[in-house]
């Protein structure tokens, strides 16, 4: 915002394609945002960049995900060595509002979080497709193959995490020997869909890192 001097107590998200970062920082006055703290949601583009183009040392790297639009993110959060602990608190609180907030001591790992925490509602959508094409197919309608997906995931999501059981554990107390659920477990199995879907992941953290290395 031309004429605009952010402020100590300022919190400012910096939510731009990492493709755009340096041009944004080659046209912002030297200093400007020296004083107040950054929250980069920019894939790919380490703390250390942004301190150096933007000389502003109060820099917090966060990656969220579109379930934010219900209040629903999963937001894994990383905080540069100059942010204190009361600016951190109020970039994690703000942070929460629209989800929960996973604090990490290793920025590495923020390239990992654009994988599973940034693109994991894709593939999951991508999942929950088949599940509705499944169901639409069979003759349900379309709103009751949406209820039935949702509920399925929902619920899978609470028993994982309320009993912390592992997922293959979960899995497999679903599946009788001989019985509809293993045969369809075996399906996936053939089909290579736990490889595909790893290479998947890693497809996704492997750009992020390409993203990052462009914006330096």
């Amino acid at each position: 915002m031309p004429g605009y001097v952010p402020q100590t107590d300022d919190l400012i998200v910096l939510a731009i394609p990492p493709q755009s970062f340096a041009a944004f920082a080659h046209g912002r006055p030297a200093g400007a945002f020296r004083q107040a703290t950054i929250v980069s949601v920019m894939a790919g583009v380490p703390t250390a960049a942004i301190i150096r183009r933007l000389d502003a040392p109060y820099v917090v790297r966060a990656m969220p995900n579109v379930a934010s639009q219900v209040s629903q993110g999963m937001t894994v959060m990383y905080a540069s060595a100059a942010v204190t602990a009361p600016k951190r608190a109020v970039a994690e609180r703000a942070l929460g509002s629209i989800g929960r907030v996973m604090v990490v001591a290793d920025e590495d790992l923020l390239d990992v979080a654009t994988a599973l925490a940034g693109g994991g509602p894709a593939f999951v959508a991508y999942v929950a497709k088949t599940f509705t094409d499944f169901a639409d197919k069979a003759g349900f309608t379309d709103e009751q193959a949406r209820i039935l997906t949702c509920q399925v995931l929902r619920g899978t999501a609470d028993l994982l995490e309320t009993t912390r059981q592992d997922p293959e554990r979960v899995y497999r107390n679903a599946m009788t020997p001989g019985g509809a659920t293993e045969r369809g477990i075996l399906a996936l199995q053939q089909h290579g869909l736990h490889d595909n879907l790893l290479d998947a992941l890693e497809q996704a953290g492997g750009r992020a890192r390409e993203l990052g290395g462009i914006s330096r």
